[in-house]
């Protein structure tokens, strides 16, 4: 009984000692996780960071998630947000200032201010960097070498990148960056780019070069690959492919013997609907496939598709009316067992095996026109849209490619009449230096004519939807230096295929785009496992380059014209 008691007494006495030690332990542990999430992995959300923030019991706390969400916000693409969060802090500790310096540094590499962010780099001290904030370093430079399109170190730096990554996500995203990067490259660049000892560059060139030799055959890309990553077991692109390229492991060329064709033959969309038929029908003039027609405005596009399963086809072009794309899109067991190459796309549109969109789409042209001014200098873009459906594709689509071009978003102004644009151009900033127009020819007339007015020293840009037939030598001297994209088929006017088309079409600019739509439906149905399966693969069609982009909706390069001397030429 006295031990007992003794035994008590003295887990008593000890009990403060070993609370004051544990509460001690626990403030360590608060202080380096404090720290340590700087040296961390920011994995959430720039709000998740903003709410913690406000929670935060202290000022160092508070400044530790500030640096946090100015992080994420970043990559979010919200800039001035995150500027604005740097600038509320102070008093930083040892930790915060290292950390807001790679902040910082990435910062002005995303604004492109390249000398900037490279002597920005140069002050830090890497010896006091996580693997974490490694990785970050690198990948700020990685960004200013893709600012000066220098690809080589570019991927230098992801090869860095990739020492300093633990966590098998971001690894392959950073390999799978690393392999675009060098997918997209000039071909000269690459084949004239020397390793000098650098193992792991080495290996990504060769597969590059492998993937470049042997594009156009993808049965022996699939082979080529095989035996790089047989000649390359150690590289961390063998552990981890890039993403695009394991398709090919199972690649099969396309082949079918027959073929459903799904368009409307009848009613209000008879016209349509026959001249993308015409096309197809040209286009496949050699081949020895027996095409099946069935006309979507006299069955229901679900009875038909049961027709065509029932018939033992398994290749299928069409539908094209949106509310019947949509249909398949609602319940995608309807085209289950079937290669779909829809004509037409919705903004219900998502990734579905073994089916792909196509059609004359707006975006392609709102990104072409992106592209285009950027590579032409612009960094101050205006654009005009219709206040419609259009005009909200088009702007989406423009401002989307513009954000990944200058990570800033393009001026847009939506109109409802000519007199609109007059005004928001009275309005606009002198430091527009391009302007792009979806206009029809007529607004464009007059809308070029009050830019011409105003001695505005601006580069001009218009879709095809201002590109008409009825256009005659005095509409086109107005034009003089103004830019517009359409279909390559337009190119050359005097070929027999153009003259061709042009008689059946009566010269209708809009029917000739229909029919050369039709031939490149025959087309992209034809190599319809390469583009699907092969990264980067793509077919010259009358349409434009054709390729297959996110939830495999093909992708038109367009080609670009000008109007001059009461003349158009060919810039691509």
């Amino acid at each position: 009984m006295t031990i007992l008691l003794q035994h008590i007494n003295l887990k008593n006495r000890l009990m403060p000692f070993f609370f004051t030690l544990f509460l001690a332990s626990c403030t360590t542990l608060f202080d380096s996780g404090s720290k340590s999430a700087l040296r961390s992995d920011a994995n959430a959300s720039s709000e998740f960071y903003m709410n913690k923030m406000y929670q935060a019991q202290n000022i160092e706390e508070q400044q530790t998630y500030k640096l946090l969400a100015a992080r994420v916000l970043i990559t979010e693409n919200k800039l001035p947000q995150a500027q604005a969060l740097l600038a509320e802090l102070k008093q930083l500790t040892d930790e915060q200032l290292l950390d807001k310096s790679i902040i910082d540094a990435h910062i002005s590499a995303v604004k492109q201010q390249n000398t900037v962010a490279e002597n920005q780099l140069k002050l830090i001290n890497l010896a006091k960097l996580s693997n974490s904030q490694m990785a970050r370093y690198y990948e700020i430079a990685a960004r200013i070498a893709e600012n000066r399109y220098d690809v080589i170190e570019a991927v230098k730096a992801r090869i860095q990148i990739d020492q300093y990554l633990s966590d098998v996500p971001r690894k392959q995203a950073n390999i799978d960056r690393t392999w675009t990067l060098l997918r997209n490259a000039n071909r000269g660049v690459i084949n004239n780019a020397m390793a000098n000892g650098n193992a792991a560059l080495g290996g990504w060139l060769a597969l590059v070069r492998a993937y470049n030799a042997n594009l156009s055959s993808p049965v022996q890309l699939s082979s080529a690959i095989q035996q790089w990553k047989v000649a390359y077991p150690t590289h961390s692109a063998a552990y981890l492919f890039p993403t695009e390229l394991q398709s090919l492991f199972n690649f099969q060329q396309t082949t079918f013997s027959q073929v459903a064709l799904l368009l409307p033959l009848s009613g209000n969309a008879q016209l349509i609907g026959n001249t993308i038929k015409a096309g197809f029908d040209a286009s496949k003039d050699n081949s020895g496939a027996q095409v099946q027609i069935f006309d979507t405005m006299a069955t229901p596009i679900d009875q038909i598709l049961d027709q065509v399963k029932q018939s033992g086809i398994r290749t299928v072009v069409g539908p094209l009316l949106k509310q019947n794309v949509d249909t398949i899109l609602n319940n995608p067991s309807l085209v289950q067992g079937l290669d779909v190459l829809t004509l037409n796309s919705t903004s219900n549109e998502r990734t579905i095996g073994q089916l792909c969109y196509y059609g004359l789409s707006p975006e392609d042209e709102a990104e072409s026109a992106a592209n285009k001014m950027w590579s032409d200098g612009i960094r101050t873009p205006l654009v005009f849209v219709p206040q419609n459906d259009l005009g909200r594709r088009t702007a989406s689509a423009f401002n989307i490619r513009w954000q990944q071009l200058a990570a800033t978003d393009a001026n847009i102004k939506f109109y409802t009449q000519a007199a609109d644009i007059t005004y928001s151009l009275e309005s606009a900033s002198q430091s527009v230096q391009g302007i792009y127009i979806v206009a029809m020819s007529e607004q464009l007339a007059e809308i070029k004519t009050t830019i011409d007015n105003s001695n505005g020293q601006v580069k001009l840009y218009a879709s095809s939807r201002s590109n008409s037939a009825n256009n005659g030598p005095e509409y086109r001297l107005l034009m003089e230096g103004l830019q517009f994209s359409d279909i390559p088929f337009f190119k050359d006017v005097t070929s027999a295929q153009y003259k061709k088309i042009e008689k059946l079409t009566k010269g209708d600019f809009s029917l000739m785009r229909l029919y050369a739509m039709g031939a490149d439906a025959w087309l992209l149905i034809n190599h319809f496992n390469e583009l699907r399966q092969v990264p980067g693969y793509n077919i010259d069609g009358l349409t434009g380059k054709l390729s297959a982009g996110a939830n495999c909706n093909i992708e038109r390069e367009m080609t670009w014209f000008q109007y001059q001397s009461g003349g158009i030429i060919s810039l691509n």
